[in-house]
């Protein structure tokens, strides 16, 4: 019989008169004081050793990735920050600052004439199926490349020769909320939302609506976009040990690699046919195959950015939505005044238009409020501090660390806002009780030059929506969505059923 690999082995150990268990002893005592003296270094020497926190998460990143498996990030970063202060050390090589000036966000995602700007942390950004960066994961010149290209796409001209296009679909989910009202059955309006800025997405991107306003249940590919959130974390954290990543590429499991070709090939496909058909409408890839020759994009960047914008356009929108209506259910006097403020400024529903919504003051302020209170990217975009490090916030910070702004503790800090998780629109108009708030902390959509290229477009397009639905109709909390707000965290909001009571608004 051949010697196994084991036998072997062991007749190596034997001949130099070692057992197996002296040499697994002997691996364990070199792996145990590799941790210690990694640890007294992180606490010591470590160029974040002077940055508070707790001892755990200076010498390990376990703790924050156990918050974000289990979806307690937020709560796990708001209780650090208030028990350490504005910035932490939340793992061996990452600070999370509360901004309460406004620089911080400038520091950090702003830009510098002459200086590099901080790189995004390529591990928060799940890689495209095609393996080709988008928009959001764009190295520098690829990302000025195609920002400049997008950039017509979402210009007040575009939104303008968009309207029709905004209008359609608004009209189709009042007209799907006003058949539901006379049932006098209840409605998930989180399902509606997503539904409706889905279609308005569906059609910019691809050309055509995907449908989802009328359909009772949501196609395959929306709901299993859904299921994903859980496993954004597990992505992340693939992704942010090359050598996991590497072993995770060989034994990727079947059903990931399914889910990935199928979102891949849901967007491609509809990228592909509306090229081939042509439009003569004002939808995105118009406004970017008018590039110059040599300057657009490549089949397979519209691929992966056609994933990104169905994606990014859509679910941030429906999710402020969503915590809006929450909100302004919770808080009858907002809502009756907002009601009165929209009902009062037009004669008919019809005259309902972007223009003259923007005009509202108070329903700006419920906006604005909402996406403090509820802010559709809770958590904190980390950034690579680049070569030669820089001053953040007062102090140096060297090269190669990770920080972010944390967007949900930064909104909700009492010394940035008083009574911080009050729903107070009036904060936004000046009411005296609110005269040291400091309003340019509220960075929802965050500076500099990666920015959300798209929020004036989504601004517009709430204001539109939630302007429609209550001028119509009336709304009432179901007992099973009460605390709604109280949800996980996995990078997204994990949203829960917001079930409501529909009644026509009497004339």
């Amino acid at each position: 019989m051949a010697p196994t690999a084991e036998s072997l082995l062991l007749q190596v150990l034997a001949k130099d008169g070692i057992t197996l268990t002296t040499g697994l002893t002997t691996v364990a005592l070199f792996l145990t004081a590799y941790l210690v003296i990694d640890a007294i270094y992180s606490v010591t020497l470590h160029p974040l050793a002077s940055y508070p926190g707790p001892i755990s998460t200076a010498i390990s990143r376990l703790p924050w990735w156990w918050s974000c498996i289990t979806g307690d990030q937020v709560k796990f970063m708001v209780k650090l920050h208030t028990k350490y202060g504005p910035v932490v050390r939340f793992s061996p090589n990452d600070l999370s600052y509360v901004d309460q000036s406004g620089e911080t966000w400038k520091d950090i995602y702003g830009y510098e004439k002459g200086k590099e700007e901080f790189v995004k942390a390529q591990e928060w950004f799940v890689t495209p199926h095609n393996g080709v960066n988008s928009l959001i994961s764009a190295g520098y010149e690829d990302h000025r490349r195609m920002r400049r290209l997008f950039s017509p796409a979402f210009s007040d001209r575009g939104l303008r020769q968009q309207r029709p296009l905004f209008q359609k679909h608004t009209d189709r989910m009042v007209a799907r909320i006003a058949a539901v009202a006379e049932t006098g059955k209840p409605l998930d309006m989180v399902r509606m939302y997503n539904a409706t800025t889905f279609d308005i997405m569906g059609e910019l991107t691809f050309g055509q609506s995907l449908g989802k306003i009328d359909d009772e249940e949501y196609a395959e590919w929306i709901s299993s976009i859904f299921r994903a959130v859980k496993v954004i974390p597990f992505v992340q954290i693939i992704q942010y040990y090359p050598w996991l990543n590497a072993l995770f590429n060989y034994f990727e499991p079947q059903f990931i690699k399914k889910m990935k070709n199928n979102h891949h090939r849901m967007a491609s496909d509809r990228v592909d046919k509306r090229i081939e058909r042509g439009s003569d409408q004002p939808d995105i890839w118009n406004l970017v195959e008018s590039a110059q020759e040599g300057q657009g994009l490549s089949l397979k960047e519209m691929h992966s950015n056609g994933e990104f914008l169905i994606l990014a356009g859509s679910e941030t929108t429906a999710t402020l939505l969503s915590g809006l209506t929450y909100n302004l259910i919770q808080n009858p006097i907002v809502m009756q005044t907002l009601t009165r403020e929209i009902r009062s400024s037009f004669a008919k529903e019809s005259d309902i238009a972007m223009d003259a919504l923007t005009s509202l003051p108070y329903l700006d302020a419920c906006m604005h409020e909402n996406m403090r209170l509820y802010p559709a990217v809770p958590i904190g975009v980390p950034r690579v501090v680049p070569e030669g490090g820089r001053i953040i916030d007062g102090r140096y910070v060297s090269a190669g660390l990770r920080v972010s702004v944390h967007h949900y503790s930064t909104f909700h800090d009492p010394g940035n806002f008083k009574n911080p998780y009050s729903y107070a629109p009036e904060r936004w108009l000046g009411d005296p009780l609110y005269k040291d708030d400091h309003r340019k902390t509220l960075q929802p959509f965050s500076v500099g030059p990666r920015n959300c290229l798209g929020q004036n477009m989504a601004l517009n397009e709430m204001r539109l929506l939630i302007a429609r639905v209550l001028y119509k109709f009336d709304l009432e909390l179901c007992e099973e969505s009460q605390n709604w707000t109280d949800q996980k965290v996995y990078a997204l909001w994990e949203k829960k059923p917001l079930i409501c009571k529909v009644k026509l608004a009497a004339a």
